[in-house]
């Protein structure tokens, strides 16, 4: 028995081995951060790169390269382990913009303190990391890391004079302080502008993003969507999941209404009708606005069974809708055809189906529910009221 526990635990340890990513792929957002993450990473590695040919050509001590390298390392290390178990979603910015260029900050700042005559190299390296907070900073947070940077900068040089005083000329040193800090400054307005134009071209493509695949009357999904979320369920049952189901739904005497009471009050009832069906729906169902006054909703992981419980509630649930507005005895109901998905058919196929049960329905006195009795005879089905 405890062989058999331990053969079970190796091989649950070796599956999680194999399956293990640098990159996070349930989290999208996660995965972005992640990539920003191996792109510092890449940094790290050619500071190390530089601080080692800057050994090989007698410019930076020994300690202050081995330092470098230590802290690169420690530094990746932690912060891989942040992301990666997801310790990073329990901060502010979960990106970790400023903690990260204040980490390589510091790094540069033990550099520099061995750097010699090449300090001012260095200098260019501080300018890389600055520009990693386009991605995240706003210009209050860019400054602030500037401040810290130009503080690691003087720290450096309080620390030379007091220990290393023949190796420093203050009056230059003091020249490139000042040049830097307004290095620093204009750094930190533009990178913060261009910060804040990507997150507004952000939240802007996700409204066109929005308006691109909504309905705007109603809120659902468009025609255009709609059609694609059925094609990616097709793909999905196609490679060995479950059935799905679909219907067909038509306000009845939607034309009446246009008519009677004006093209508004017809608005009114699409938008009422579609919000009635969004609450009746599970979470992991989709619904859209085929044309006119009729809706798709797509069912998924759900047989004919299933769907007609589904159909029947949307039914009894707009039936059951009332539009004040309109006045107080004013309704409307529904009509729905119903169809489940058969593998390998077209999708067009499957929608025709629903086209002829719904026609069935309509033609039946309307208010009801029919399904595609090709291959689900009523009287294998329970008709529910």
């Amino acid at each position: 028995m405890a062989t058999v526990i331990e053969q079970t635990g190796r091989q649950t340890l070796l599956q999680k081995i194999l399956h293990f990513s640098i990159i996070p792929k349930g989290d999208k957002q996660q995965a972005v951060r992640m990539r920003r993450f191996l792109m510092a990473f890449a940094c790290y590695v050619l500071c190390s790169i530089l601080a080692y040919i800057s050994y090989l050509a007698n410019i930076m001590e020994w300690h202050g390269m081995i330092g470098i390298l230590l802290i690169c390392c420690f530094n990746n290390i932690i912060l891989y382990i942040i992301f990666r178990t997801g310790l990073n979603l329990r901060m502010s910015d979960p990106s970790l913009t400023a903690i990260q260029m204040c980490a390589a900050v510091l790094v540069i700042m033990y550099g520099m303190y061995f750097a010699n005559e090449s300090r001012a190299v260095l200098l260019l390296v501080y300018v890389i990391v600055l520009m990693f907070g386009i991605f995240r900073l706003d210009i209050r947070s860019f400054l602030f890391v500037s401040v810290f940077t130009l503080v690691t900068y003087g720290i450096d040089i309080i620390l030379l004079y007091h220990f290393r005083s023949k190796d420093i000329n203050f009056k230059m040193e003091f020249l490139q302080m000042v040049v830097f800090a307004l290095v620093l400054v204009a750094i930190s307005v533009i990178g913060g502008y261009i910060s804040n134009l990507r997150k507004k071209l952000g939240k802007s493509l996700s409204v066109i993003r929005e308006m691109s695949i909504r309905d705007e009357l109603t809120g659902a999904s468009n025609r255009r969507h709609i059609m694609e979320q059925l094609e990616n369920e097709r793909q999905r049952v196609s490679r060995g999941g479950e059935r799905f189901s679909i219907a067909m739904l038509d306000i009845d005497h939607f034309k009446t209404v246009n008519d009677t009471l004006g093209h508004l009050a017809g608005d009114e009832v699409l938008r009422g009708t579609s919000n009635v069906i969004r609450n009746s729906l599970r979470s992991v169902d989709l619904y859209g606005r085929f044309g006119g006054e009729e809706f798709l909703i797509i069912m998924t992981q759900t047989d004919i069974e299933g769907a007609m419980i589904c159909a029947e509630r949307v039914r009894k649930a707009v039936e059951q809708k009332r539009f004040p507005s309109l006045g107080n005895d004013f309704k409307v109901t529904v009509s729905l055809g119903l169809t489940d998905y058969r593998k390998n058919e077209k999708i067009d196929t499957t929608i025709a189906r629903a086209d002829l049960a719904l026609y069935r329905a309509k033609d039946g006195g309307r208010n009801r529910v029919k399904y595609d009795s090709i291959m689900y005879p009523e009287s294998e089905l329970t008709i529910l009221s």
